[in-house]
């Protein structure tokens, strides 16, 4: 399905929601019971859920499609959803399943104490914390267990002492899972060896330059989960792609990874005869504009745990 075809379902959008609120308002008000308090209150949604849907068709119509974690349509539909979600009055909502609260609080539990397991050195167990975590993927490399050891080295981020970086290095050199392997080498960045992240950075280069638009995406969005600025300047080059998919995504990598020092990359867009490109542009710039020339040069926990697997 290509951009433009998505981008017209997607302007359907308010059509759809405004015929639901229009029955919506129709059948509380044909419905005595209920009390004048709950229509007020659906009036005073319906007319925030209108403004959210004039802000958002503003942003599509100037900004048409791009992807990376997610199209513009897409998280305009995911607000859409949650928006009317709520539009069901107070005494017809149903509480939420405590079982699917215990569930999750007991899955998150359980992550929390084998990761745990994997950081921890033991009298009985003499394996080193890499040996450890080489077994537990070895014995199954599922993207849960990719999760959990990718938890467990960054929550060793500050214990040079079961996880050294020599470690670090030897844990990376042994796994093949890209995901891990990025983990690692953030981990390593956050204390002042950026060779790792480095590393990642070139081979994810080496794809930038494939044929297939697609391929050179998937590079721009490995690149951008670094968030590291030395990504920036391997990813600028695509900004002059002729693929306008492949520059839309260059930016929004950029933005991921780029200082204040990257900003001139973004401003030579800011007056694209794309206004999908300009308005990302714009963006791009607004966003580096508010960090140093030194940022992400060196990477902090918090961009390590942005990017972790995520459990399903």
């Amino acid at each position: 399905m290509n951009a433009s075809t998505v981008f017209k379902k997607h302007s359907l959008i308010p059509a759809l929601i405004g015929a639901v609120l229009a029955y919506g308002v129709f059948t509380l008000t044909a419905d005595n019971s209920l009390e004048r308090q709950q229509i007020e209150t659906l009036e005073n949604r319906i007319q925030g859920l209108e403004l959210l849907l004039t802000q958002k068709e503003d942003q599509l119509n100037r900004a048409r499609s791009f992807s990376f974690g997610g199209s513009l349509q897409q998280r305009v539909a995911g607000e859409v959803r949650h928006a009317t979600s709520n539009l069901k009055p107070t005494t017809e909502s149903s509480p939420p399943s405590i079982n699917n609260e215990q569930d999750s609080s007991e899955v998150a539990v359980n992550v929390d104490q084998k990761a745990k397991d994997l950081s921890t050195r033991s009298d009985r167990d003499a394996r080193s914390i890499v040996e450890k975590i080489n077994d537990f993927l070895a014995t199954n490399p599922s993207q849960e267990n990719i999760a959990i050891a990718s938890k467990a080295v960054v929550d060793m981020a500050d214990n040079n002492e079961n996880l050294s970086n020599d470690a670090l290095t030897s844990l990376y050199q042994n796994q093949t899972n890209a995901d891990m392997k990025r983990v690692v080498a953030q981990v390593l960045s956050t204390r002042g060896d950026n060779s790792l992240i480095e590393k990642q950075i070139s081979e994810a280069q080496t794809h930038l330059k494939n044929s297939n638009p697609l391929e050179r995406q998937k590079a721009l969005v490995e690149l951008a989960k670094t968030h590291h600025a030395s990504a920036a300047d391997t990813i600028a080059p695509l900004l002059q792609d002729a693929d306008t998919g492949v520059k839309l995504d260059a930016l929004l990598a950029l933005r991921a990874t780029g200082n204040q020092s990257h900003v001139r990359l973004a401003e030579a867009l800011v007056n694209h005869p794309d206004p999908a490109v300009s308005w990302l542009a714009n963006d791009v710039v607004n966003s580096l504009q508010n960090l140093s020339d030194k940022a992400r040069t060196r990477l902090a926990s918090a961009d390590i745990v942005s990017e972790l697997p995520i459990l399903n």
